[in-house]
């Protein structure tokens, strides 16, 4: 599904029940029908394009208009002038596409969470399913498409979308059955079967409700009316799973009643070969309840449904202070009376280093059964045998509290059918056969509120409150944390929210401030930290330097100094003690991790008592140098080479080849996926007085913030790198910097802003004799000139950086000065000596696979066919430019292109055209702050006004276009803009009389 990124309008798509179309609010009619069939056949692809030869077929079939090419690109530009946004559908080769967010279209919605419900029910989450699943069948209430069915191919996506429907209901019932919500789905069932009796998928959930609500006679008729259906409609019989139920059906003993129904014998006596047991004591060990439990009905709801199916184990994950232990009690004691022969419980203590070893733990529940003195075995299989006996047939519930791994629960699992174990654990457990799994994630926003509220009694304290919203985010979210800052306000009537928040805002002293009594989020972490083997400690630590929200896998590898392999391993034992969680996959398929805010300061804490004396130094020096080394090799995947770039000597870390080719294969991917992180390690490098790392990562991250117009991140970086370099005495590394602040600038278009760097860069550079730094100032210096009107002076500047270049071999710089000479001549209208300046800059670009490059000398080759009144050539070449650019991920490009494409469409008199052409330019250039672009747009929308016979909106817009290249510096447009409208007030003066 694409996400639109496009400009601020909002858009509203409905194709199930009706087709509509609501732009800001507001229900906007769509012009035709024919719209309408274009919509829908471009929402059923769901963001992917669609050819136009495929769109030509489905809207006129066998009676194609003359043109029909023609009417299609009529038809899709009226429909984007219904839109109210031009890049809603985005043209291209591969045909056209609507852009829009999931959420955007119902039937995209609808998709986009049967998907999601169904994952969740895969994973054994049916809660979460039923949720979604409800949601999704709420957005596809009616046909698709209705009214467009005389389009074949709306007409079959229609009956797609019905299937699709169907079985996200089959989905949620097979969730709400999960729930254990038999009885309430037994009438929607019927009315299934009734509308549909040739369905066994109905037939079939509706025989397994009938018979968990202890209606065994009403299943087995179900299942003969089914197959008596299918006999006289198809002549076949009931499928294999129909059967199969039938046959359990035939032999139940008509004990079909739900397993609580009936009282339970007493415990024995005594049991097995050591003699007699003590009358058993009455069986409930569980402990008291936590009565604040906020903001966890539905993990309550999903417990007791679990619980209900014995027998049953259920596991209850999440990481520490999230509230398992609490929730794990007060199901249980819901649970009680389904378990009438008692609850036992016991807190293993698994993650810490003094944990309660199965052999214990069994001693416990025996003495509590009634096995006392030596009747009590030594052996822990003896136990454990003793322990299933007593239980073989009654029913009790056993939680186990803080299991640290699956061998530390196994012999404490009772054989009997009656019984239930419920397990918490920050480890998942996955190797626990058949066992249910409940994982506890942290509290939403308006959960977190309510337990404060809860805990302090404070009126004051509500959702929606800033400052309580606020508390909630600086706990984490977390249950625990939580609970002592509601402690801490009841136990102090007169501080205020403020006054605490105040007190937690300095990171170094919020784990100390989170500590109440017993209660502390420190110890809870820190009993998770000792419980992890040395290297997990090790990287545990060292997670707590990083400072971005999340990280790759590679970043525990640097950190570590060890094999990607070997990392991953430790980074996982993290990640099964919850004290780590996985973010995903990155653009380059990297899997990302990350650490909550208040482990990650805990970690902090160990480095500094438990790192050895510059070893936190020392794994920072690897993450910096890790960065570099990626960015670096980013770079020259993206310019062919070390061009346009310096480089200092600072240390580089390597990592293996897997995360380089997946670097290789989507450089700008990767760049995008780590702008966070590059931003950070330029800082921690300049910290850590690592100069040359400093300024060359933040010269190399160049790549990025450029072409994604990321002019925050880049004065960020190079202004950090200027001071890091000037404090060390690093005069290569500032001039750099220097050099990198004023082409900021230039691409900022504040012209007379860069000049003073430049004068600083080429000084600094001459004094170490950098010829290449000094080549690359005198060519931006150059542009200044050319700016400015100076054109001999720009092309003297050229000429002697072009010598430079060609000296030290940056072709790429090479290609750039060529290219920027060519335009010097395009704008003299010398187009004899622009054409082979233009040629030999492709063919240098070409020769480093550089898409962007070739982009922007075609956009220099357009320029000159518009000059020649080449309108056909010069289109041709800007859609080309537009293609480029948008391969690349290049925004500024794109910007161009498009304007490029709306100059040639006005040139060529195809006004409307023109007009689509710049409101998308101009919706992009003010995307990526582009204002010189944003500038010609205007002038070249004035004009078109001109054109249109709207002299009124034609000088507004020069005017305006006018006072633009004026703030930005640029005399030469000024005067155009000036003559424009001097023209277009030519034009409209009245002939004179007589």
């Amino acid at each position: 599904m694409s996400s639109r990124n496009t400009g601020e309008v909002s858009v509203r798509f409905t194709v199930v029940g009706g087709v509509s179309v609501v732009v800001d609010g507001r229900p906007t009619p769509l012009a035709s029908r024919r719209q309408e069939q274009l919509l829908g056949l471009l929402v059923y692809r769901r963001g992917r394009a669609v050819s136009a030869e495929t769109l030509t077929d489905a809207l006129w079939g066998e009676r194609p208009e003359a043109r029909p090419g023609k009417n299609l690109q009529v038809l899709v530009h009226r429909l984007r002038r219904s839109l109210g946004d031009p890049h809603r559908i985005r043209h291209d080769r591969a045909g056209y596409a609507l852009l829009a967010d999931t959420e955007e279209v119902d039937l995209w919605h609808f998709a986009d969470l049967a998907r999601r419900g169904r994952q969740a029910l895969v994973r054994d989450d049916p809660e979460t399913a039923s949720v979604l699943l409800r949601q999704a069948l709420a957005l596809c209430d009616g046909p698709a498409f209705p009214g467009l069915h005389d389009v074949a191919a709306l007409a079959e996506a229609a009956g797609h979308v019905e299937r699709e429907r169907r079985q996200a209901l089959t989905d949620r019932i097979d969730a709400d059955l999960a729930l254990g919500q038999h009885e309430r789905l037994i009438p929607e069932l019927r009315t299934l079967v009734a509308e549909n009796p040739l369905e066994e998928p109905a037939a079939e959930r509706l025989m397994v409700a009938l018979r968990r609500a202890g209606r065994r006679a009403e299943a087995l008729a179900v299942y003969r009316s089914t197959s008596a259906a299918l006999a006289e409609e198809l002549g076949v019989e009931p499928g294999t799973r129909l059967r199969e139920l039938e046959g359990t059906l035939l032999g139940d003993d008509g004990g079909t009643a739900p397993a609580s129904a009936g009282p339970a014998a007493p415990l024995p006596a005594g049991h097995g070969r050591r003699g007699a047991a003590a009358p058993a004591p009455a069986l409930d060990l569980l402990p008291a309840a936590t009565g604040d439990l906020t903001g966890r009905d539905a993990e309550l709801h999903r417990l007791a449904a679990v619980l209900a199916s014995t027998p049953v184990v259920c596991v209850l994950s999440g990481m520490p202070g999230v509230g398992k232990t609490a929730l794990a009690v007060k199901a249980a004691q819901r649970a009680r009376d389904a378990f009438p022969d008692g609850q036992l419980f016991v807190n293993l203590r698994g993650a810490g280093t003094e944990r309660v070893e199965p052999h214990q733990a069994l001693g416990r529940f025996l003495r509590a059964l009634g096995v006392t003195g030596t009747a009590v075995p030594h052996d822990l299989d003896e136990r454990a045998e003793i322990f299933r006996g007593l239980l073989a047939d009654r029913r009790v519930l056993v939680v186990l509290d803080d299991a640290a791994d699956e061998a530390h629960v196994e012999p404490l699992l009772p054989a009997g059918p009656g019984c239930a174990v419920l397990i918490t654990s920050r480890a998942r457990l996955t190797a626990l056969p058949a066992a249910h799994r409940v994982p506890l994630g942290i509290l939403s926003t308006e959960a977190a509120v309510d337990l404060l509220a809860s805990v302090t009694g404070r009126p004051e304290i509500r959702a929606g409150d800033p400052g309580a919203e606020e508390l909630a985010a600086r706990c984490d979210r977390l249950p625990l944390a939580l609970r002592i800052a509601g402690a801490r306000l009841a136990a102090r009537p007169h501080w205020t929210v403020p006054r605490l928040l105040s007190r937690l805002a300095a990171e170094h002293d919020r784990l100390d401030e989170l500590t109440h009594g017993s209660l502390s989020v420190r110890s809870s972490l820190a009993l998770g930290y000792s419980g992890l083997t040395e290297p997990g400690r090790t990287l545990f630590r060292r997670l707590g330097l990083v400072e971005t929200p999340d990280f790759a896998g590679w970043v525990a590898a640097a950190l570590l100094d060890t094999g990607a392999r070997k990392a991953e391993d430790v980074l996982e034992t993290l990640v099964e003690a919850q004290l780590v969680e996985y973010a995903g996959t990155d653009e380059v398929g990297e899997a990302r991790y990350r650490t909550h805010d208040l482990v990650r300061l805990h970690a902090r804490e160990r480095a500094g008592a438990d790192e050895a004396p510059g070893a936190a130094e020392a794994a920072l020096t690897r993450l910096t140098g890790g960065y570099l080394a990626l960015a670096e090799q980013a770079h020259r995947l993206r310019y062919g080479g070390d061009h346009t770039v310096l480089h200092g000597t600072g240390q580089r870390w390597h990592c293996e080849p897997p995360i380089l080719g997946r670097l290789s294969a989507d450089p700008m991917g990767w760049l995008l996926s780590e702008r966070l992180g590059l931003v950070a390690a330029v800082e921690q490098a300049a910290r850590l007085g690592l100069a040359e790392t400093c300024w060359d990562l933040a010269m190399t991250s160049v790549t990025l913030f450029e072409a994604q117009g990321l002019f925050d991140d880049w004065a960020r970086t190079s202004a950090t790198a200027l001071a890091a370099a000037r404090h060390a005495g690093d005069r290569r590394g500032e001039a750099a910097m220097r050099y990198s602040l004023g082409t900021l600038e230039i691409f900022r278009q504040r012209y007379p802003a860069a000049g003073p760097h430049f004068t600083a860069a080429t000084a600094l550079f001459a004094e170490v004799d950098d010829r290449h730094g000094r080549a690359l100032t005198m060519r931006n210096a150059a542009l200044l000139e050319r700016v400015e009107g100076n054109a001999e002076a720009a092309l003297g500047l050229y000429g002697r950086a072009l010598e430079m270049l060609r000296e030290v071999g940056d072709r790429h710089a090479e290609a750039h000065v060529l290219g920027s000479v060519a335009q010097i001549h395009i704008e003299r209208d010398e187009a004899e000596t622009a054409r082979p300046l233009l040629e030999a800059a492709l063919e240098v670009y070409r020769a480093l696979d550089d898409a962007r490059g070739s982009a922007q000398i075609l956009n220099r080759l357009g320029l000159l066919y518009l000059r020649g009144q080449e309108a056909a050539r010069a289109e041709e070449t800007f859609l080309r430019v537009l293609e480029a650019s948008r391969a690349a991920g290049d925004r500024i490009g794109e910007a161009y292109g498009l304007l490029g494409c709306g100059e040639a469409c006005l040139l060529a008199a195809r006004l409307d055209e023109a007009a689509a052409h710049l409101d998308a330019a101009l919706a992009v250039a003010e995307a990526v702050g582009e204002p010189f672009v944003a500038a010609r747009v205007r002038l070249a929308a004035g004009r078109l006004a001109a054109e249109r016979g709207d002299p009124d909106r034609a000088a507004a817009l020069l005017d305006l276009a006018a006072a633009e290249f004026e703030r930005i510096g640029l005399p030469v447009w000024r005067e155009r803009a000036h003559e424009a409208r001097q023209a277009v007030q030519t034009r409209s003066q009245p002939p004179p009389s007589g």
